[in-house]
């Protein structure tokens, strides 16, 4: 399923949210406890969008135009009380849980999510049924799956064939990528999350300074912040909400230890591990500030401005694939902006900004940053291989790789 969507209109609407969020929570405050109010949004902004899309004829969904009430009710209570069940268990994971519970923040989100699902949750689903319909999401649809799953396990716990094994039914495909899903969610909902209060808050103080100084260096970090706000914001929706609207259901996840070894291996907390084995090659640059190569203020915004371009290319790569973008799932195809030129631009530039954070300090040219940061590298490019070994079984990306030959650098490799 191609991603129909012009990327520019992805890329315009994530930036425009960042910049409405900054400069209301800069004029009234409450970011500490409403940080995460751009995620939701933003998801509001894309279900404006694919709604438009689906009244012109764009989109499988339709809306019910006979809907019979009692039926309508009972699949709403039944995929509401499903999701119920899955937040509360996952919002005392992360409460009791040594890793998560010291981060505050994310237990605000978390807090504040499940009394929004509490109130809203049960209108939501009734609305959705009626105005996005479609018998293959029905199908398809994780709370569908999950109450089959259950059920299936409930009947062979009792049943007098013991020959079944119990959770046999796991071995089904569809019923293992949903599972499969929620755990690649759950682990990278947290980082995400955070993400978005560190830079909403970076870019807030930044303008307290710069706005009132002009200071050139301080405005470039407030850029960045920015920058990084969008991206973050952007991902962390489409890691939040999975949902009709937005048009952004997994349609499948790599089932492969080594698909999700080298992936998990590059975030938090897994990459405590990784960073100890294989220093980080911007640390070089934050930890030893004075081993730049010319100590020169100029040369300083030199820096800044060429990782300030890398980080857009870099930003309007991952935001182009819009409430698509997931690591280790596959839910639409972009082929278009960035993405009709090479395969994987948001590692490219990833890659790019690094060396350029990196590279313009002496201590960075030690052995062991520049082995782990070339190890760092190696990481990123196996986490491209191994999904495009996973999305290779889709017929409509072994076209797309035919008509977009190079993965990294346009006729190079």
């Amino acid at each position: 399923m191609h991603n129909n969507i012009s990327p520019h209109l992805f890329v315009l609407s994530t930036f425009l949210i960042s910049i409405f969020s900054f400069l209301i929570f800069r004029e009234i405050g409450m970011h500490e406890k409403y940080f995460f109010a751009p995620v939701l949004g933003l998801a509001v902004v894309y279900g404006l969008i694919n709604f438009i899309r689906q009244r012109k004829g764009n989109s499988h969904f339709s809306v019910q135009k006979k809907i019979e009430f009692y039926p309508l009710v009972k699949k709403s209570i039944a995929r509401y009380l499903v999701w119920l069940v899955v937040l509360y268990a996952g919002f005392k994971f992360y409460e009791l849980h040594p890793l998560y519970k010291q981060v505050e923040k994310n237990l605000t989100f978390f807090s504040y999510f499940f009394q929004l699902y509490l109130m809203f949750g049960l209108p939501y689903f009734f609305v959705t049924l009626i105005f996005k319909s479609s018998a293959k999401e029905d199908f398809y649809d994780p709370a569908i799956r999950i109450i089959h799953i259950f059920k299936q396990i409930f009947l062979r716990i009792f049943q007098r064939n013991k020959s079944r094994a119990i959770f046999g039914v796991l071995k089904k495909q569809y019923n293992k990528k949903v599972l499969l899903n929620l755990l690649m969610r759950g682990y990278f909902i947290p980082f995400m999350v955070i993400q978005v209060y560190v830079n909403i808050n970076d870019s807030i103080v930044y303008s307290d300074n710069n706005f009132r100084g002009y200071d050139l260096l301080t405005i470039l970090m407030w850029t960045s912040a920015i920058l990084w706000l969008t991206d973050t914001l952007n991902a962390s929706m489409s890691y939040c909400i999975e949902s009709r609207w937005i048009e952004n259901r997994s349609r499948s996840i790599d089932m492969t230890a080594g698909g999700w070894l080298v992936c998990l291996a590059c975030y938090a907390p897994l990459n405590n591990i990784t960073g100890s084995l294989f220093p980080f090659g911007p640390f070089a640059a934050s930890k030893y500030p004075d081993s730049i190569f010319i100590q020169d203020i100029t040369f300083i915004y030199f820096i800044k401005i060429l990782e300030i371009t890398v980080l857009i290319f870099h930003v309007y790569a991952d935001c182009s694939l819009g409430p698509s973008i997931a690591n280790i799932t596959f839910k639409k195809l972009q082929t278009r902006g960035l993405y009709g030129i090479i395969r994987h631009p948001g590692t490219t530039f990833k890659l790019l900004l690094w060396w350029v954070q990196a590279g313009f300090y002496r201590e960075f040219w030690r052995i062991d940053f520049l082995f782990g940061h070339l190890m760092w590298n190696l990481l990123y490019i196996l986490r491209a291989i191994t999904e495009e070994r996973h999305l290779g079984k889709f017929e409509e990306y072994r076209e797309y790789m035919k008509k977009v030959k190079y993965r990294f650098i346009p006729w190079v490799v």
